[in-house]
């Protein structure tokens, strides 16, 4: 296995060596504090050997600035934060969103942090951590906006949040690759079959996505995390990603199939759940399946499906990365 020129140019002479690999997780203790969570993002990417860093914002950031009350308690001991109230509950709470920028509030947090990341890693790729749009309006409302759609008659107001919400993702975007980041990893929680029928998808989800993705419109690498089970992976080919990420190892399509499929670089081949169950023999023989499908269909990065929640055991990564960049292309 070999990659081509496009990884070679953004990963640089880590992907001449051997495999790629990275994972991420959250920092649920610092990841207020822009200047904490770099710190810990670049120790990190050390203390792993991580070929790159996805950024690791709180999964709530995007909404913090609406005036929503979130509880983050349950996150340090791998739970996951919740929306204890929102302002927009209603159809016609829709009025009241306005566009934010990105210069104040979490939005700014979040780009300091890349741009202190990028300072502390001058050669490693810095992938920004976005959501889209409708992800983002269905946290923003404690998921109601999918049982909005039901009556048409919402739609121009949902339209109209929606827009809103995508101006701010795509200058949020913008601003972090301004700030350092070699790319966005673009989070998507609204692609399974079961949230939204394929009209509504094509209206209200997938033009939205685009116009957010605009905000790295020039940046040489970027990347679709498709979350879930039952994803629509065939209307997400023509998403302007150089790479996808999904949910292989518990969902279709497969990491080989996804490569042949898409023609793209994908991110897989290790199971999360083997991480947090510590199951080194497991990842070993996913590490070994994964290079040996992959082989001859494209670029293929080892990555786990998702986060790896907070609360995993450090040297069970670490003998992972040893074991991945124990491979080098030269033998």
């Amino acid at each position: 296995m070999t990659y081509s020129p496009l990884i070679k140019q953004v990963f640089g002479t880590r992907a001449e060596k051997g495999p790629l690999f990275s994972f991420w997780t959250h920092f649920p203790q610092c990841d207020m504090d822009p200047e904490a969570l770099a710190e810990s993002s670049v120790e990190n990417q050390k203390k792993f050997n991580l070929d790159f860093v996805k950024a690791a914002p709180n999964g709530m950031y995007t909404i913090e600035d609406y005036g929503v009350d979130v509880d983050f308690s349950e996150v340090p001991t791998g739970g996951v934060a919740k929306l204890v109230d929102t302002p927009f509950k209603t159809v016609s709470d829709w009025r009241k969103l306005e566009a934010i920028e990105p210069d104040a509030g979490a939005l700014a947090r979040e780009i300091l942090s890349i741009r202190l990341m990028r300072q502390a890693l001058p050669d490693v790729p810095i992938f920004f951590s976005s959501f889209s749009p409708m992800t983002t309006a269905a946290k923003l409302s404690g998921n109601r906006i999918r049982e909005q759609l039901k009556d048409r008659d919402n739609a121009p107001l949902i339209h109209q949040a929606l827009a809103r919400i995508a101006a701010t993702t795509q200058k949020t975007i913008a601003a972090a690759m301004e700030a350092g980041a070699t790319g966005v990893f673009f989070a998507h929680q609204d692609t399974s079959r079961d949230l939204f029928s394929y009209d509504d998808f094509s209206e209200f989800v997938e033009p939205y996505d685009h116009e957010a993705l605009l905000g790295a419109a020039r940046a040489p690498f970027n990347i679709l995390h498709i979350h879930g089970s039952s994803i629509r992976f065939k209307e997400l080919l023509d998403y302007p990603v150089q790479a996808f990420n999904w949910h292989a190892w518990e969902t279709t399509p497969s990491s080989s199939a996804g490569m042949l499929s898409s023609k793209r670089c994908v991110l897989s081949g290790i199971d999360r759940r083997s991480i947090t169950e510590n199951d080194i023999d497991a990842l070993k023989s996913q590490v070994d399946a994964s290079l040996a499908a992959a082989d001859g269909l494209g670029d293929f990065i080892l990555t786990p499906s998702c986060i790896v929640r907070a609360g995993f055991n450090e040297e069970t990564v670490r003998q992972l990365s040893d074991y991945v960049h124990s491979f080098s292309f030269d033998n």
